[in-house]
């Protein structure tokens, strides 16, 4: 499942990408950009704008009209259509900056892009492929945060769920 993500939705796209999914984004990207790259690439429109959404339609452009403020209603709603999956999978993870793909690196390449203190806790960190981007990420406190986004996504998705356990 491939996305293009329009200018409104940029914290939504970085989701995508730690989920894996296949994100283009371009916060100055114009309609007929978004709905050419859409066509071109065989992905899934996502957009905030209404007569984005319908142009897509009319073109049979494969759209989602997302709503919700919070990014934990527009996720749960992802999953609804198109059915998204909310596991992040450190192999299929990909660079939520760029969109390239993560190498997994070894705590001495990661030493001087890595805060010493993170160093001494963390022992898997991984590296964008993209030259260009060159991030390093870890698996650290700030995963708590995104644990319970994507629990409460998917409480939002399954309400039925939520309300058993």
């Amino acid at each position: 499942m491939r996305f293009v993500v329009d200018g409104m939705l940029g914290g939504l796209a970085r989701w995508l990408r730690m989920l894996g999914y296949e994100t283009e984004y371009d916060s100055k990207a114009d309609d007929n950009t978004l709905l050419e790259l859409s066509k071109k690439q065989e992905a899934i429109l996502l957009t905030r704008d209404e007569e984005l959404y319908n142009r897509a339609r009319a073109k049979n452009i494969n759209s989602v009209l997302v709503t919700g403020e919070k990014e934990e209603v527009r996720l749960g709603q992802l999953v609804k259509t198109p059915g998204i999956s909310l596991e992040i999978n450190m192999a299929t993870t990909r660079c939520p900056e760029c969109g390239s793909d993560l190498q997994e690196l070894s705590r001495e390449s990661a030493l001087n892009t890595v805060p010493a203190k993170s160093l001494k806790l963390y022992s898997k960190f991984w590296r964008c492929t993209n030259t260009g981007c060159g991030k390093t990420y870890w698996v650290g406190s700030h995963w708590k945060q995104i644990r319970h986004s994507l629990q409460e996504a998917q409480k939002i998705a399954s309400p039925e769920r939520a309300t058993r356990c």
